[in-house]
């Protein structure tokens, strides 16, 4: 796919004629486009423009699907696809610097929650655990799960692909609940008592 994929005279959309949809494209949608909805929206700054350009992503896409399932990487085709489509229409609407300061801006929250864990001492809470992840999991979950970006924009933010921030959001799951359950566990062994015996303080 060039530059010119999605490049009409004036609007930048893509004009495609009518095609029969097959039934593993409309599973691929319906699994897709609220993510795909959202990643363009996040990088463009306009709820309106993000689901236009995912429209025509999927339009290109439902045109252009077996050569999409022959692709030897179908995840990295279709990002591939999602990606150009958006930063074109960033480029289009001349929305560069704009998306510029948006992601410093995610990046400084990033360095302050950073700060913020780095202070906090003891405890059984959430925060304590999120303090004692690596970096690159401590940042995808509370760009993920907090923050609530998709993990293809948080990818942005981070400068990392997003298979990778996946990998970390689950790898962090998994470390935080051992954490808090583990911390649950003590603390509830800390504060209820053992059985008594029968007979004892007599």
């Amino acid at each position: 796919m060039n530059d010119d994929t999605f490049a009409s005279s004036e609007s930048g959309s893509a004009v495609h004629e009518p095609v029969d949809l097959s039934l593993d494209f409309e599973a691929y949608f319906l699994a897709k486009q609220r993510t795909f909805r959202r990643y363009a929206a996040e990088m463009i700054g306009d709820t309106s423009v993000g689901d236009e350009v995912a429209h025509e992503v999927f339009t290109y896409l439902a045109h252009n699907w077996a050569q999409a399932l022959a692709a030897p990487d179908f995840e990295q085709h279709t990002w591939g696809i999602l990606a150009g489509a958006v930063m074109y229409r960033v480029h289009w609407l001349q929305r560069e610097k704009d998306l510029a300061a948006r992601l410093r801006a995610a990046r400084q929250k990033l360095k302050q929650m950073h700060e913020t864990l780095s202070r906090i001492e003891g405890g059984a809470g959430l925060y304590t655990a999120l303090a004692e992840l690596p970096t690159r999991q401590c940042e995808a979950f509370v760009l993920h799960t907090s923050m609530g970006y998709t993990a293809e924009y948080s990818a942005e933010i981070l400068g990392i692909h997003p298979r990778t921030v996946d990998y970390h959001h689950r790898r962090a799951i998994a470390a935080l609940e051992r954490l808090l359950t583990a911390r649950h566990v003590l603390r509830r062994t800390a504060v209820v008592p053992g059985p008594r015996r029968e007979g004892a303080d007599r």
